[in-house]
């Protein structure tokens, strides 16, 4: 006898109602999971805002108005940071300090400053003396020169054995050195080297009361008095070059993500506009105007096939890997007592966002601890 069809009729009710949760269940989730992401994308917001944003950078000009390079210096220049916060309240009070990386961690310990562009190494002496900095945006491949007076003999970094040497400690410029001469199988201890700041370090080199100078681009100006410019970092390779980073303080990017977020806007920006080859000419000249060195300068500085490497904000492989190496040498050379991680060091978010935000995630290359282009 034929069994009634109502058992499988509700077996198959059941199963189709068991369905269509398991796919509600998926959906959700889903709608979550985008959610979730989305709110990452999205900008933050502070729920307060700042009165004022305390900027904080070594004075590399060699005449009377304040002078730094890069997407804050340019930021500085072209006051874009007064018009992106002044309208809603936000002052901008720019510092700049001729005792360069040591004076601006004296600030920021004092507590005296919320952002700051600082070289490598002052960045790391602080990050290691308990400063509690994030690293927001990357800056790379900056030269360093070796000028040195034609009566040292000095034609090659071996030459600098036993010579006099005047390079600024405390900054970006030490570790340059430093791997300068480990390049060719020297140490500090080889060398006679004295401390003085760019500015002293010119002066005593054009006096010939030291035989060579380890420093920046203003030391080409020193060829029109008969010194020599022997060689410069970049000859060596990107990873001998010099790395300079935007901090902030932890209490400024927690107390004002959404802040944070603009300001990491508005210099992603600014590299963007610098990494333009077509905008070089314009560049060199606010440099120029505003450091009072020569344009001329900073034309043989800057090339049109470095500007995509030069100009990255990215916190990459690249500027991992050397910020780590400058964390293990200057541990090396007693400036630190311990090391740190350089990752954990990084809060990549903001540039990260900013990127996405502009479509220009393809507009620089990731590189590889070489300086490589991997992606």
């Amino acid at each position: 006898m034929q069994q009634p069809s109502i058992p499988l009729i509700a077996h198959s009710s059941r199963w189709r109602r068991g369905l269509y949760q398991i796919i509600s269940m998926v959906l959700m989730g889903t709608a979550l999971t985008v959610s979730s992401v989305q709110a990452n994308d999205a900008a933050p917001q502070d729920a307060q805002k700042p009165t004022e944003i305390r900027i904080g950078l070594p004075d590399q000009s060699a005449g009377s108005k304040p002078f730094i390079r890069g997407p804050l210096g340019l930021a500085h220049i072209r006051q874009r940071l007064e018009k992106e916060f002044e309208p809603q309240g936000i002052k901008i009070q720019w510092s700049f300090f001729k005792g360069a990386g040591p004076a601006v961690n004296e600030a920021l310990a004092n507590k005296q400053l919320d952002v700051v562009y600082l070289g490598d190494l002052a960045a790391i002496i602080g990050r290691a003396g308990g400063l509690p900095t994030r690293v927001l945006v990357g800056s790379r491949g900056s030269n360093s020169y070796l000028a040195a007076t034609p009566e040292s003999g000095i034609q090659r970094i071996e030459d600098l054995r036993g010579k006099r040497i005047a390079v600024y400690k405390g900054t970006a410029d030490q570790l340059s050195f430093e791997r300068a001469i480990k390049s060719v199988g020297l140490s500090e201890r080889d060398v006679r080297v004295i401390n003085l700041d760019w500015t002293a370090g010119k002066a005593a080199l054009a006096a010939k009361r030291v035989d060579a100078v380890w420093g920046g681009v203003s030391l080409l100006a020193l060829r029109k008095q008969g010194i020599n410019i022997v060689t410069t970092s970049r000859a060596l390779g990107w990873a001998n070059t010099t790395q300079a980073v935007v901090l902030a303080t932890q209490d400024f990017i927690d107390r004002y993500p959404g802040t944070t977020q603009q300001l990491v806007n508005v210099l992603v920006d600014n590299a963007q506009w610098i990494g333009d080859a077509q905008h070089l000419p314009e560049y060199t000249a606010l440099m120029s105007g505003q450091s009072q060195i020569p344009q001329t300068m900073f034309q043989e500085e800057l090339k049109a096939e470095d500007l995509p490497f030069q100009s990255s904000p990215r916190l990459d492989p690249f500027l991992l890997s050397s910020l780590q190496n400058s964390i293990e040498r200057a541990k090396a050379a007693g400036l630190i007592r311990n090391t740190f991680s350089a990752s954990d060091w990084f809060d990549g978010q903001f540039t990260d966002r900013a990127l996405k935000a502009k479509g220009l995630e393809a507009n620089w290359a990731v590189y590889d601890a070489n300086g490589n282009a991997v992606k």
